[in-house]
């Protein structure tokens, strides 16, 4: 059974020059191993999969694995970074997202007109469970080697269409981590730092894995009963393969809506806001808002958090419901307050501006996410108009990316999309005399 590693398979990157990508010139170049590519057709079409899987199939079916390859808001930033560094991307960002093209020799080219059906169904059942082994805990580290045996957790069901075999890797956070991990070949910079953070935090220590709080239908570790296979033993936990994240604008989209739903389970659980307000002798009211990170296993935002978008809205009114102080509402054009406080992570680019293409980062420039058991603090001055009983509403917000990133994808797709709305996530309520 040939066996087939994919990181050799990234282009090599030969500094020729300083300044991100455009100063590195890029060769195809393959490492180690001779065979590294499999035939087209060597790994399983997930319909087969759904003849014996019915349950886990319409799970996945749902899943953003699914749609990691077809997914425009991914494939319009994927083009605008391979016309930008004139390709060197391609296998940086391609194989996680079409991880069967890469494997069979359909990626390159980066546009996915040499894919076939297979390939184009994302992060998909024979992808992952014909793992082998890890070369790396990062950009796509995974060792493939498809074929009759499939892998899991467990490895005592009876075998029928195929064998069954335990792999002790799919019981590990790494598995995820190969590419929940994504490091930026030619600076460095951990562009993804998902598993990083996790190893390193309490959650990482206690050895809480992804698959613990990813793989249930609800928020945090949990179990369900059910079968994995229509004819398989009735097991105390079967696998939840939706993959509940915090994406709920493209579940909406795609019409999902439990899956929206879920995702929203899944962000409401992460944090909480506290609130601890005080009016000064010259009027001003002193308000501390802490975020807590109270239920998510590493920092939130995570993912590509130079896209996303969580936010504190802070509106305070007076005796008779007015308005007297308002940030991080939303304005003109269903666009967040510029001057809101964010919680996100930027690069630095060659320029040394603040950036959010990752292609570009030489370095991290802003980072202010809430780590795992721990919180933020801001604390707002604002003066009081005049003696009253006042009321503060503060809220935190989320988007899984920014309006300006839809109005480009409209203008790419020459259509209209459904207007981007905003999660909260957690709110408190205080009130001050003055």
């Amino acid at each position: 059974m040939k066996r087939a590693k994919l990181w050799p398979m990234f282009a090599l990157l030969v500094c020729v020059a300083f300044g991100g990508w455009s100063g590195f010139a890029v060769f195809s170049a393959v490492a180690g191993e001779k065979e590294q590519v499999f035939a087209a057709g060597s790994f399983e079409d997930p319909e087969v999969c759904a003849r014996c899987h019915r349950d886990i199939y319409q799970e996945w079916s749902h899943s953003m694995h699914a749609y990691a390859w077809d997914n425009q808001w991914f494939r319009a930033d994927y083009e605008q970074a391979h016309r930008e560094t004139g390709g060197a991307t391609d296998m940086l960002c391609g194989p996680c997202h079409a991880p069967v093209a890469a494997r069979t020799g359909q990626l390159p080219p980066h546009d996915g007109s040499e894919f076939d059906a297979v390939s184009q169904r994302g992060v998909s059942c024979d992808f992952c469970h014909t793992v082998t082994g890890l070369e790396q805990v990062y950009n796509m580290g995974h060792v493939s080697e498809p074929g009759r045996v499939k892998r899991g957790p467990r490895g005592d069901g009876r075998e029928m269409y195929h064998a069954v075999e335990f792999s002790e890797l799919h019981t590990r956070a790494e598995f995820c981590g190969s590419c929940h991990q994504v490091i930026h070949p030619a600076t460095g910079v951990a562009i993804i730092d998902t598993y990083q953070d996790w190893q390193n935090n309490e959650y990482g220590q206690k050895n809480i894995r992804c698959q613990d709080c990813h793989m249930t239908p609800t928020p945090g570790v949990g179990q369900r009963r059910g079968r994995a296979a229509t004819m398989g033993e009735n097991r105390s936990n079967v696998a939840f393969h939706a993959f509940s994240g915090g994406s709920v604008y493209v579940q909406e989209f795609l019409g999902h809506r439990e899956q929206a739903r879920m995702a929203r389970e899944m962000l409401r659980a992460a944090a909480v806001v506290e609130l601890s307000p005080r009016v000064t002798n010259d009027a001003t009211l002193e308000l501390t808002v802490d975020v807590r990170n109270v239920g998510a296993g590493h920092k939130i935002p995570t993912g590509v958090t130079y896209i996303r978008k969580m936010w504190l809205q802070v509106e305070v009114l007076n005796g008779a419901g007015e308005k007297v102080y308002s940030s991080g509402h939303l304005v003109e054009g269903n666009h967040v307050d510029p001057e809101a406080v964010f919680f996100r992570l930027l690069f630095v680019d060659e320029q040394g501006e603040l950036t959010g293409k990752s292609w570009r980062a030489q370095g991290i420039g802003y980072d202010r996410r809430i780590a795992a058991n721990s919180s933020e603090r801001e604390v707002y001055r604002i003066g009081l108009p005049a003696r009253s009983d006042y009321t503060i509403n503060t809220r935190l917000m989320y988007r899984s990316f920014s309006q300006a990133t839809i109005e480009r994808l409209e203008g790419i797709l020459d259509k209209a999309l459904p207007p981007l709305g905003s999660v909260e996530m957690a709110k408190a309520t205080a009130k001050v005399s003055y």
